[in-house]
């Protein structure tokens, strides 16, 4: 305990946030200078999959992540990590506007 503060491990951090995995790649992408055409091309899928992520319209897939872990250094589960965070935040959102109405 420091300064009357004690942390509880089993609650852990929830930000009031969740960052789109599209902003995650586009920032990626244009750390190694990759445009989303040849970033696309180079995965092998189409320049309209990667839009669709880049936009937060379609989900990074496990099926994807490790195309993305290969080409851009980061880990698929943490592309799935933040993709699931991402996806999950409305939900649970929703959830509690739901517990508010009916409390």
């Amino acid at each position: 305990m420091e300064d009357g503060i004690i942390a509880d491990a089993s609650k852990g951090f929830t930000p009031d946030y969740a960052v789109s995995p599209g902003v995650v790649l586009d920032e990626r992408l244009t750390a190694h200078g990759l445009s989303r055409a040849e970033f696309a091309r180079r995965r092998g899928c189409t320049g309209k999959s990667i839009g669709d992520i880049v936009a937060g319209i379609a989900p990074v897939l496990p099926e994807t992540a490790p195309r993305f872990e290969e080409a851009l250094g980061v880990d698929a589960r943490i592309w799935l990590g933040i993709e699931s965070d991402y996806r999950l935040r409305p939900a649970r959102a929703a959830e509690a506007a739901a517990a508010e109405a009916v409390g």
